[in-house]
């Protein structure tokens, strides 16, 4: 029975893997849009400029 149950003494490397992927993502992703509201902001005057 236990031979089903798995071997490895740890956890499976695909899904290791898809963990890691998932997290690299989504830490790329929230720098991106940091990044992007950064460049939008400065891009953006604050004030109109009056004649």
């Amino acid at each position: 029975m236990a031979s089903w149950l798995g071997d490895a003494v740890g956890p499976d490397p695909l899904m290791v893997l898809l963990v890691i992927i998932l997290l690299v993502r989504f830490i790329l992703w929230s720098c991106l849009g940091t990044y992007m509201d950064y460049r939008l902001a400065r891009a953006r005057p604050s004030k109109p400029k009056e004649d």
